[in-house]
């Protein structure tokens, strides 16, 4: 099978191997700490090589080849002597509803004085299929309630003067620009949204595509997802875990059958999104029409498991404390074939192997874990390695895990996420999304220096990171928490590690091609485990816990202290 190559990025490994390896042992102990061990690339490539085999189809949650990746990581962890806290075999089964269309799918119809408009899924609308009920059906006014957030302290007050009670509100997409990126994207994720609509009173949802949200992600390529299935966890009362009852999930409208809502209103639509264009806040208002949403969905119960390997701590007064390192074993399984053109790849290679993605943030994780065991000294704290299902779906075996972790909740002070580390040639500085939220940032600082590393900021922070991945489901129950990747400046100077990732992103993220072959580079896989290993190392064995930094918006938020 061929495989579409970086080009000109041929690099010198015996040089580069030594360059790294005299940079990282001249790294002795600082303040005390003992050396940084030296991590293993042959078990990091037999993992990474495992991990994204053909055999496993992709890992898709639920799956056998999933299942068999569990297993895989649950017998590393029984080799390695970690504890199994959660049963005999590691597992900890994670209770999925999964949702298809039934036999009427959704529809949108519009009421007005002139009568009906019935809207198109797909061409007018998009819907998923309802995970909280398998028929659902909502009739009501509309009111207008601009970016639909809540945030009086940032000069945002969308509700104030709405009365939305028993209504379906209809939002614009994304957040005013004056607020700071990671609060900004958590105010205008559609949870949070939703969550404000419920607590106004409203019965349902109607989020309108805008000019800025098509330019980045375009409503054509939306509905061509329109068929896939909806996952989220069950609670014990079978309830899924992030449903609001008695809120219709809602629709996205695409632009041009958004206008319809506002013929005769106060403002057209045009002129909200002029406003927007402008930097002014659209106000709310009621809208002369109300609207009836139905959706029809077939659920099928599905259990995938998170795999916890306990490491006991060794101080009487910190053991029962925990940090959580954590890593999704999950991709996305087998593609019906429209990403294998794109990529060169042969026609018949439809398995999305997910190499970068995620099997070397689990072989990373298991080789940190692999470090502390065979340290010789146990950490102060203890330690969860957590190998997490469902991320791929909206980081859902986090959320379980998180929700309901084997441990007390309050008990768990800092988790420290892998995803995707973007292993693709050796590095001089690391990222540590999160970092200017609590007192990891230091920490993941100093490590750095001692594996003769520097932490650069986060060079995309318009791609808000911090939210988007499993370590935010920590953070949402008030767990102070960083995600590393690697950097960008190369140690071979002749690469250009921007270029080099996006290349990755545009090319082989979620696509067949992301395999395990020349583009994982386990010099610097070796590197992001030793850096890894040292930050843990100092959060275990510190005296004082993780603290969220004073005044911050999601340690306030979120933090139960």
């Amino acid at each position: 099978m061929r495989i579409k190559r970086f080009t000109g990025r041929a690099i010198a490994a015996g040089f580069l191997t030594a360059l790294i390896s005299a940079g990282i042992t001249s790294c002795t102990s600082i303040a005390g700490l003992l050396p940084i061990p030296r991590a293993d690339m042959g078990k990091l490539r037999a993992d990474v090589e495992y991990l994204s085999a053909d055999t496993l189809a992709g890992r898709q949650t639920g799956s056998p080849g999933y299942q068999q990746a569990a297993e895989y990581v649950a017998a590393r962890f029984a080799a390695l002597g970690l504890q199994s806290i959660t049963g005999n075999d590691y597992f900890q089964p994670v209770p999925f509803r999964e949702a298809s269309w039934g036999t009427q799918r959704a529809t949108l119809m519009l009421h007005g004085r002139d009568g009906d408009i019935a809207f198109e899924l797909g061409e007018d609308f998009l819907a998923s299929p309802p995970t909280i009920g398998e028929d659902t059906a909502t009739s009501a006014g509309l009111v207008f309630v601009g970016y639909g957030i809540e945030a009086p302290e940032y000069g945002v007050d969308d509700y104030a003067e709405l009365d939305v009670q028993g209504k379906i509100v209809v939002v614009v997409d994304g957040r005013p620009a004056q607020m700071p990126n990671e609060v900004g994207a958590h105010y205008a994720s559609g949870r949070t949204k939703r969550d404000t609509a419920a607590r106004h009173g409203a019965v349902g949802f109607i989020s309108l595509n805008t000019p800025a949200r098509e330019a980045r992600r375009p409503f054509a390529r939306s509905a061509a997802h329109l068929n896939d299935p909806s996952f989220d966890w069950l609670r014990a009362d079978d309830i899924p875990g992030n449903a609001i009852p008695g809120l219709h999930p809602g629709v996205v409208l695409d632009m041009p059958a958004a206008k319809q809502l506002f013929m005769g209103a106060a403002r057209s639509l045009d002129t909200v999104y002029t406003e927007m264009k402008s930097g002014v806040v659209p106000k709310g208002f009621p809208l002369p029409y109300s609207a009836t949403l139905t959706s029809s969905a077939e659920h099928r119960k599905i259990v995938s498991p998170n795999v916890v390997g306990m490491l006991p701590g060794s101080d009487p007064k910190l053991k029962d404390e925990y940090v959580i390192f954590s890593a999704h074993l999950d991709h996305i399984g087998v593609s019906e074939g429209e990403h294998s053109e794109q990529t060169g790849a042969d026609a018949h290679d439809r398995i999305n192997n997910g190499a970068q993605d995620n099997a070397a943030g689990i072989a990373v994780m298991l080789e940190v874990a692999r470090l502390f065991a065979e340290s010789g000294r146990a950490p102060r704290r203890s330690v969860l390695f957590v190998a997490v299902t469902a991320e791929e779906e909206g980081l859902l075996g986090s959320d379980y895990f998180a929700q309901h972790p084997p441990v007390s909740p309050k008990s768990m002070v800092a988790n420290i996420n892998l995803d995707m580390p973007m292993l693709l040639y050796p590095f001089r500085d690391v990222i540590a999304f999160g970092a200017e939220h609590s007192s990891l940032g230091k920490t993941a600082e100093h490590a750095a220096e001692r594996a003769g590393l520097k932490l650069s900021p986060d060079p995309m922070p318009e791609q808000v990171i911090f939210v988007r991945s499993d370590h935010y489901s920590f953070v949402r129950q008030g767990v102070p928490a960083i995600y590393l990747i690697s950097g960008r400046e190369a140690v071979d100077q002749s690469i250009n590690g921007t270029d080099a990732q996006v290349e990755f992103l545009r090319t082989r993220y979620h696509r067949p091609s992301d395999e395990a072959d020349e583009q994982i580079n386990y010099t610097a896989a070796r590197q992001f485990a030793e850096v890894n290993y040292a930050i843990a190392r100092e959060i275990t064995d510190a005296d004082r816990k993780p603290r969220w930094n004073r005044g911050d918006f999601f340690g306030d938020l979120y933090s139960v202290d």
